[in-house]
């Protein structure tokens, strides 16, 4: 395989493609999800948290929860591209018997599944679970991933504003605003909770910083800027930016859950070649 420019674009698009072989081999959906959290995850398991192979046990170790559980798939690749997890467990995604569901209730706890903090079925839950393991682990950092559509659940305003009332320090917030909930079709048009979301946040006194989500480089300086106040990101985001094709010919049902044709993950695969220039 040629070798791209940077060890960061060879392993974005290793992560990419194996994204793609998983979805053809297993018949399963939410790539789209996936493909809109892959930089966001890639940069803070690799460049901000203190998470390695040695210490997957320990308590003593920074913590990554994924709320917008849709993006699963996502995060068992980046695992293992980077080795915490062994490539050979991602192929029993939503397999019988397999290590990982949809949610990962099965692997979570496990030694094989070490890296993995939390399973998540209900959406708006991970802010509070985060503010829970940084109260309990003061010299760890929380991080928490959420989507634009969840901030729709009441739990998840409840958790900012319990944030900023206790100036939570050691937990960040990463808002994968990518536009578009679910099946429901875009955030705005069911219920906006995202016009004015830096101003939103930032009145339950939070530092809001805003940056591109699928650039590897902001996505770094957002997370390693100081701020006087908890912090959280907005990552501005494409849902499925390899594969927006899709959502023009079918409906967001479809785009969010449905197992794409081969044809469709060919074409996918095909931009993600083009995004990295493979030829």
């Amino acid at each position: 395989m040629q070798t791209l420019q940077t060890e960061d674009t060879q392993r974005m698009y290793n992560i990419k493609s194996l994204l793609i072989d998983i979805v053809s081999k297993n018949r399963v959906g939410h790539l789209p999800s996936s493909l809109s959290s892959l930089e966001i995850l890639y940069t803070l398991y690799s460049k901000i948290t203190n998470i390695n192979k040695e210490n997957l046990k320990s308590i003593n170790r920074d913590r990554v929860i994924i709320s917008k559980e849709h993006c699963k798939m996502g995060q068992i690749c980046v695992l293992a591209e980077l080795g915490l997890l062994d490539k050979n467990l991602v192929y029993e995604w939503l397999q019988d018997g397999g290590a990982f569901g949809h949610d990962i209730f099965c692997g979570v706890g496990s030694p094989k599944a070490s890296a993995i903090d939390v399973s998540f079925g209900s959406l708006g839950q991970g802010i509070g679970v985060g503010i829970g393991l940084a109260l309990a682990n003061p010299n760890n950092n929380i991080y928490v991933i959420v989507g634009d559509g969840e901030l729709q659940e009441g739990s998840c305003w409840e958790a900012f504003m319990f944030i900023g009332q206790h100036q939570i320090k050691n937990i960040t917030v990463i808002i994968d605003r990518n536009n578009i909930q679910a099946a429901g079709g875009y955030t705005k048009d069911v219920i906006d909770t995202s016009s004015n979301l830096p101003e939103q946040i930032g009145s339950f006194h939070l530092d809001v910083i805003e940056c591109d989500g699928h650039n590897i480089e902001e996505l770094g300086k957002a997370f390693r800027q100081e701020t006087t106040k908890p912090k959280c990101i907005v990552a501005h985001t494409i849902k499925g930016k390899e594969c927006q094709f899709v959502l023009a010919t079918k409906d967001f049902g479809y785009f969010h859950g449905a197992a794409f044709t081969e044809e469709e993950l060919k074409e996918t695969q095909e931009a993600i070649n083009n995004e990295y220039t493979i030829k």
